[in-house]
């Protein structure tokens, strides 16, 4: 009876010593619990406690541009000396910091447009004689500074062409011009210039494929070679008359 008794005993203390083993260790597991979750679920308590400084509007610029900041996002230093040089050419302008941001990040000023642009002021003969038609990107033109790359196509079949603006100049009559240039392999530098209005966009670039010409209204516009565009009309002579020359011209001397 005795040992009945005894064995008993140690099962209940044995008993009692596991539950107290496994409140001990669950009460000590909570906390951590807790703050893993916390770490989680709150990334500023990071952040902070790091002293790590983010920059929320420039995540948020990136965030909607679907570009990461690893490939060298513009700063807010940049992005303001940029705007204000905007606003200095352009008064009337009034682009937002994300979509300078945006146009910034894009590296083409066209591409080609999908369908014949029905605003352009050309003949019918003009809309189907080779030049390619074009959408002209205007804010990321608005925005390009001295130092700026941007690539251009001349055409379908000729290769992406790197333009290197140079130099930026503000006309009296609400013009502005681009002027930069490209770098040949063959060691030449080949210029280039935009000039833009309100609305109306020129432009002429010398490439390696030859000479090119621009024009757009608004975001519509056309490019093409000057060799399409001044191409010699067969039913036309170019012989030249003395007589339009020279009103005093009589004509060729008599032969005896």
């Amino acid at each position: 009876m005795q040992s009945q008794s005894s064995f008993w005993l140690k099962t209940l203390a044995a008993a009692g010593l596991s539950f107290g083993i496994i409140y001990f260790y669950s009460s000590q597991s909570t906390p951590a619990v807790e703050e893993s979750t916390d770490i989680h679920t709150n990334p500023k308590s990071l952040t902070e406690h790091n002293n790590i400084k983010v920059d929320t509007s420039l995540i948020a610029a990136n965030s909607k541009l679907g570009t990461s900041s690893s490939h060298a996002p513009i700063t807010s230093a940049e992005l303001k000396t940029r705007m204000d040089n905007i606003k200095q050419r352009r008064p009337n302008l009034d682009y937002s910091p994300e979509e300078v941001a945006a146009a910034v990040a894009r590296n083409t000023s066209w591409s080609p447009a999908e369908t014949t642009p029905k605003n352009l002021p050309l003949k019918p003969e003009e809309l189907a004689d080779g030049r390619q038609f074009i959408q002209l990107d205007t804010m990321k033109m608005e925005t390009l500074m001295p130092g700026d790359a941007i690539n251009v196509r001349v055409d379908e079949n000729a290769k992406d062409y790197e333009v290197v603006i140079d130099k930026v100049e503000k006309h009296d009559y609400s013009s502005i011009s681009w002027y930069g240039h490209i770098q040949g392999e063959d060691g030449q530098k080949y210029s280039v210039s935009f000039t833009r209005g309100e609305a109306l966009t020129v432009g002429g670039l010398d490439t390696p494929d030859g000479h090119y010409v621009l024009q757009a209204h608004g975001n519509n516009g056309w490019i093409a070679s000057s060799q399409l565009l001044f191409k010699a009309d067969p039913e036309v002579s170019d012989v030249i008359d003395p007589a339009d020359v020279d009103p005093n011209y009589t004509g060729p001397p008599e032969s005896h």
